[in-house]
């Protein structure tokens, strides 16, 4: 049988309602059956702006009740008693001035100053509510157009823009680290922002923001404690912001914003600090998978592509109609170098071989590592007559680049195709590997365009 709720006996629900958000992240798991529930509490400012209003009367109107009240009482006393005393009419006027002037002074006044109040407090949190909104608004639509970015460029573009939304009359750019973290460039500026708004800082560890690691914000340049790369401008009074930007978990750039006088306030800060926070995210994520591409396409060892990427690419080539000749070449007594001298040395003959290849061959051919000590060369637009004469300045290239020492001396052979023989990318390379062949039974260190002696 279910016994009745003791005295004073209250539901959990009703405890946990009463207690603050801080106390809720204080005591986890006390009288809240579920995290949704701790959620619920502490997401008021997750709901939309227009649903939460501020009634000024929302407090004021028992005072109004009370006000009604004591205007019937006095007037019912003053009745009653003029009635009793029989000063009539009278009697009735002065006891109804006296509950007028004692309801002014009692009831109305206090109720004036408190209805002035709440106006007060209902005005700054609509003005609260909506710069949250607005500053909602700004971050929601900076994100969208960050992940609609495909490129480095377009990101750092709509960055800039969105610098320029921040505040009146502001110029700003913005400076990443270089591969080598050791220079500091400008990858973008805001429209129309002059050179002499421009920061010059040439390294990382010489920007203040960056070796701090946080946003430093100086209201003039004229001040004592004003960053010196802006008093060394020698400009006027100039108000400056610099935030360092984040790329993978490292401050290795800054965003800096200037303006002629007037200082930033809180709300231009913030904006400002979001737009290096959300593109040093999408930069770094860009990188991250930039990187990932590239080492799914190329040779781990030599930096070349690898056999898949370059087989795409002649796909490419032939989709387009584009006629080229293709030529495959190996190291000479490459596996005698690798026992002899042991196989940290003969990858330094490889990635010699991949760097004095990548040298010889034009802009747009294309080089990939095949397999071991096999390379290929596409050449696009080029018959078998140019392609035997780059792959002879290899050749020359090589003898040269050999000569310093610091590799044990190999040679290379070659065999050359072309678009003409076949347009099958396959049958070419069988073709160009039967000639280097024989360019190894002939005795090596030559380029063959021919079996025929």
């Amino acid at each position: 049988m279910t016994q009745p709720p003791k005295p004073g006996w209250k539901p959990a629900d009703t405890e946990y309602r009463r207690k603050s958000p801080q106390s809720i992240r204080q005591e986890p798991g006390k009288n809240c059956r579920t995290e949704q529930t701790v959620t619920d509490a502490l997401d008021v400012n997750q709901q939309p702006a227009g649903d939460r209003r501020f009634d000024p009367m929302s407090d004021a109107w028992p005072m109004v009740v009370i006000d009604v009240l004591v205007v019937v009482g006095l007037a019912s006393l003053g009745k009653l008693l003029g009635d009793m005393t029989g000063s009539g009419a009278a009697g009735w006027y002065v006891f109804a001035g006296a509950t007028t002037v004692l309801q002014f002074v009692f009831v109305a006044l206090p109720l004036r100053v408190s209805l002035r109040a709440q106006r007060k407090t209902a005005h700054e949190t609509q003005t609260e509510l909506r710069v949250q909104n607005e500053r909602q608004q700004f971050d929601a639509r900076l994100n969208r157009a960050l992940e609609m970015t495909d490129s480095e460029n377009v990101a750092l573009s709509i960055a800039a823009r969105a610098l320029a939304l921040c505040g009146d009359d502001l110029h700003g750019s913005i400076l990443l680290a270089d591969n080598s973290d050791a220079h500091l460039q400008t990858v973008i500026t805001t429209s129309g922002c002059p050179s002499s708004a421009r920061c010059d800082v040439a390294t990382p560890r010489s920007c203040p923001a960056v070796r701090i690691g946080h946003t430093l914000s100086f209201d003039t340049s004229n001040e004592l404690d004003s960053c010196p790369n802006l008093i060394e401008r020698g400009l006027a009074s100039m108000a400056a912001l610099c935030v360092p930007v984040s790329v993978v978990g490292r401050a290795t750039g800054v965003v800096h914003v200037v303006r002629d006088g007037l200082a930033f306030n809180d709300e231009e800060r913030t904006k400002i600090e979001t737009v290096a926070h959300s593109s040093g995210q999408r930069v770094g994520m860009l990188r991250a998978t930039a990187q990932t591409q590239l080492q799914a396409s190329t040779d781990s060892l030599t930096g070349l592509f690898n056999r898949r990427t370059m087989e795409n690419s002649v796909r490419q080539l032939a989709e387009n109609h584009v006629p080229y000749a293709i030529s495959i070449c190996d190291l000479d007594h490459f596996k005698v170098l690798n026992d002899t001298y042991g196989h940290d040395t003969g990858d330094r003959a490889l990635r010699l071989f991949a760097l004095t290849l990548r040298n010889s061959v034009r802009a747009g051919d294309l080089v990939s590592r095949h397999g071991g000590e096999e390379f290929v060369v596409v050449m696009p637009h080029a018959d078998i007559e140019a392609a035997a004469a780059i792959m002879d300045r290899l050749r020359l290239e090589l003898l040269a680049a050999v000569s310093d020492g610091r590799t044990p001396s190999f040679t290379v052979s070659a065999g050359i195709a072309d678009t003409v023989e076949s347009s099958d990318y396959q049958t070419l390379l069988a073709i160009a590997d039967e000639r280097l062949m024989a360019a190894k039974r002939g005795g090596r260190d030559r380029v063959l365009t021919s079996t025929k002696s």
